[in-house]
């Protein structure tokens, strides 16, 4: 899910603004992503991560795309819309891996789509896949 950005050199500690709704989870994969070579910001709820997002300009942006339909993707069309967040990764973490959420998700540009259960450790590689794969587009 290419979204054409500009290459771009990967900082050390690349900073991944994180959104997801358990409080538990929200706080392992902070802990694990930061263990992992990530600099980590967390957004407590969807109304906080946009303003978040141009606040911070991350590096990247892991979602957790729940299934209140209209609200997520509002979400996630003004993250990979706004002129301040466009060239910002998104990476959309859901319990919903049906097709129509994968087909969304690029139509919206995405650049990944993580079914949990999903471990830090793998979030982590996929984060960073991410990053490479956009740092080497231009």
């Amino acid at each position: 899910m290419n979204r054409g950005h500009a290459a771009r050199s990967l900082p050390d500690r690349p900073l991944v603004l994180i959104a997801e709704d358990d409080e538990n989870t929200r706080a392992m994969y902070a802990f694990a992503l930061s263990a992992n070579g990530f600099d980590v910001a967390i957004a407590n709820d969807r109304k906080n991560l946009r303003a978040r997002a141009t606040e911070l300009l991350p590096d990247i942006i892991v979602a957790e795309l729940d299934g209140r339909a209209g609200q997520d993707w509002t979400l996630v069309h003004d993250l990979t819309h706004d002129p301040r967040t466009v060239r910002i990764p998104v990476v959309l973490l859901t319990r919903l891996p049906v097709p129509m959420v994968r087909e969304r998700a690029e139509r919206e540009g995405c650049a990944a789509l993580c079914v949990k259960p999903c471990t830090p450790d793998v979030l982590a590689v996929g984060l960073r896949a991410v990053l490479e794969r956009q740092a080497g587009s231009g």
